[in-house]
């Protein structure tokens, strides 16, 4: 009698443990934009060996915009910088230990008309030093403030297509390549990726957008060396239209996702009402860079020595905003219950030209609710190294973010495929000092830590 009773009563507890939910994870978002510009005349800027003096004014200001990803304590940042790169060890350090975040990832968008922090070019002592850190405070500042104004989040994808760049390494007859940085006829040289990738960020209390971003790949170069105009380029012509689209009134943005439309009684007396409203927070949208150290745009400029005749990174960025405005409107929530995992790890390589050498590549994946994953690699990697992981991942939306940094190794420069390491010219077989074979040993690294974290790895053969 008594074992009937314990029977019982441990196969009720069972079944109440059973039948009790368990909460979901809820997946909770903070975003924050801070200003970068670094001073307007005499600045060293970035991206041309050639140049020989400062900058001259300010065509558009340069940003830092974070994302701050938080599942069930397991909190990330995303950083999506104007800037050429940003290699830091007191970043992420400072935003794991004051804000907790255990992943950092400083996305830039490699624009070549940004402060060079390692010029002996700045007017004042240390003045690139000084600089450098003042961006990094203004970092920390913009995840802080993300991580302070945390909502609960939904993520939507989109995809679009537009081709606004070209494989800048033409094959010659010798079966050798040499660099064309320049291409008015728009011809094909080699593969490009046309895919505009698109991660929306809604808050769920107030479906808002609050944060868009853009994933494509090509050099942002259209101003072109002569330019000693600070600038974002074309890809802060891009965001600035797409925030300008994201805060128009709801009637004019709800096609393109701004907000959910509600019914909503006016009054003629509502005037006053209004202007005592608390605004909702702007929507920012940021820049994600892929594996542009083969393709540039079409789009460059001949004549850049006055800010009028500076129009084509505008012309490009506002092609490209376009292509997102419309890819967004077809965006789909991410099913699934909500999760981020993420592996970092430093692979370490040969020097190409040095028996003694080597090249430390610190890179990072991310798997996010077992739907988005993320290959984050410095250096400027050769588009090959975007279409192997995006191959290869075992994920429904991969994405590539070259030029960003994890940490504050040494940045690794170009890093070329095989093939392009063997055919030769610009970041191939010179600008380039990691070993041969390097990108497709990281595109797989990429590649195996996804499957890793979606457990489909086993400690035992045939099987768990």
């Amino acid at each position: 009698m008594r074992t009937i009773l314990v029977a019982a009563v441990l196969g009720g507890l069972c079944v109440w443990m059973c039948a009790a939910p368990v909460e979901a994870a809820q997946m909770r978002a903070g975003v924050a934009r801070v200003e970068i510009t670094p001073p307007e005349k005499g600045t060293p800027l970035s991206g041309y060996a050639a140049r020989t003096s400062g900058s001259i004014g300010v065509l558009d200001p340069l940003y830092a915009k974070a994302l701050v990803l938080d599942c069930d304590g397991k909190r990330m940042a995303l950083v999506s910088l104007d800037i050429i790169s940003l290699p830091s060890e007191r970043i992420p350090k400072e935003a794991e230990q004051r804000f907790g975040v255990g992943l950092v990832l400083l996305v830039a968008s490699h624009t070549h008309f940004g402060p060079n922090f390692r010029s002996k070019r700045w007017p004042e002592p240390d003045g690139g030093e000084k600089t450098f850190r003042l961006t990094e405070d203004r970092v920390i500042e913009a995840i802080e403030k993300a991580s302070q104004n945390m909502f609960p989040a939904r993520l939507s994808l989109a995809r679009g297509e537009i081709t606004l760049g070209y494989h800048r390494l033409k094959m010659q007859p010798d079966g050798r390549r040499r660099p064309l940085f320049q291409n008015p006829d728009h011809l094909p040289y080699g593969p490009v990726d046309p895919t505009v990738s698109l991660i929306r960020v809604e808050n769920t209390d107030d479906e808002t957008t609050r944060a868009l971003l853009v994933g494509y790949a090509c050099h942002p170069v259209c101003l072109a060396s002569r330019c000693l105009f600070i600038s974002a380029d074309y890809p802060g012509a891009m965001m600035a239209k797409v925030e300008a689209a994201l805060r128009q009134p709801k009637a004019a943005t709800k096609e393109v996702g701004n907000e959910r439309p509600k019914a909503r009684k006016r009054s003629v007396q509502s005037t006053e009402n209004l202007k005592q409203e608390d605004p909702k927070p702007p929507a920012l949208c940021m820049f994600v860079q892929g594996g542009a150290g083969s393709v540039n745009p079409y789009f460059i400029e001949e004549k850049t020595g006055q800010p009028g005749a500076t129009t084509l990174h505008k012309h490009m960025g506002e092609l490209l905003a376009d292509e997102v405005l419309l890819a967004v409107r077809k965006s789909q929530p991410l099913a699934g219950p909500s999760e981020i995992q993420w592996r970092k790890k430093t692979l370490t390589f040969a020097h190409r030209w040095s028996t003694t050498a080597t090249v430390p590549v610190e890179m990072a994946t991310v798997l996010i609710n077992r739907t988005i994953g993320i290959a984050a690699v410095p250096g400027e990697t050769f588009l090959s190294l975007q279409t192997m992981f995006k191959r290869d991942a075992p994920v429904e939306f991969p994405l590539f973010a070259g030029y960003t940094t994890c940490g504050g190794a040494e940045w690794p420069s170009y890093i070329p495929d095989i093939r392009a390491a063997a055919e030769g010219g610009y970041g191939a077989d010179y600008t380039t000092h990691i070993e041969v074979g390097a990108a497709e040993r990281i595109a797989n690294q990429a590649v195996i830590d996804l499957f890793d974290m979606k457990g489909m790895f086993h400690d035992k053969p045939g099987g768990k």
